[in-house]
């Protein structure tokens, strides 16, 4: 196990690894959407000791090493921290609030990502249908499993861990190859995810003889 302060001081190189990668591109509307995430998000993962922007700032940080062949890199790093933010905060941050503030490139996405808002629970059919159909909500949902897959083992319970690798299969790897076709320039960065997510759930399987 870890040490919470180990991990405090991981996170915090990671965030200024962050500011200056994102300072370097000139990339200032999604430093905007990583600051107001981390402003919201001051508390803990459900390990107890992780802050809870680590997540957001982690999902980002991958799809920052596969940058060179996304469509729209700005706004994709930008939906990476913003893409809980309807579930989590939409009493405050709605789609309309996001596109006034991001343009709506960028809330259009986060609200594809969105699998529940204020009223609303989409059906996996229409959300991941239309995930398929945008070249950033379907980089920064495989991007966000990803990261789940990874963080999950010492919180979910075994079922729980069962269920999320056989959603890879049922879900994320249809709407992949829906978006690898719809979005060529992206192949190379779905590729890479996808086999990061067959290597993820191998193990997770092979973990629990699934």
């Amino acid at each position: 196990m870890i040490d919470a302060k180990v991990i405090t001081a991981r996170h915090q190189k990671q965030l200024a690894v962050m500011r200056g990668w994102l300072d370097g591109k000139g990339y200032y509307v999604a430093m905007d959407a990583m600051e107001l995430v981390r402003s919201l998000e001051t508390g803990l993962r459900k390990d107890g000791k992780t802050p809870a922007f680590h997540h957001q700032l982690s999902v980002a940080q991958l799809l920052t090493t596969l940058i060179s062949n996304v469509k729209y890199p700005e706004e994709t790093i930008a939906v990476a921290f913003l893409h809980d933010i309807i579930e989590d905060h939409g009493d405050v941050w709605t789609r309309e609030a996001l596109q006034e503030r991001f343009g709506s490139r960028i809330s259009d996405a986060v609200w594809k990502v969105s699998k529940k808002t204020v009223g609303v629970t989409k059906t996996y059919e229409h959300y991941f249908s239309e995930m398929g159909t945008c070249p950033i909500a379907s980089l920064v949902k495989l991007s966000d499993r990803a990261h789940n897959i990874y963080t999950m083992l010492e919180v979910f319970t075994p079922v729980k861990q069962v269920k999320y690798v056989n959603e890879v299969d049922q879900w994320f790897y249809p709407m992949l190859k829906t978006a690898r076709r719809a979005f060529p320039q992206q192949y190379p960065t779905y590729e890479n995810l996808k086999i990061l997510l067959l290597c993820q759930c191998q193990l997770v399987r092979q973990i629990h003889g699934a």
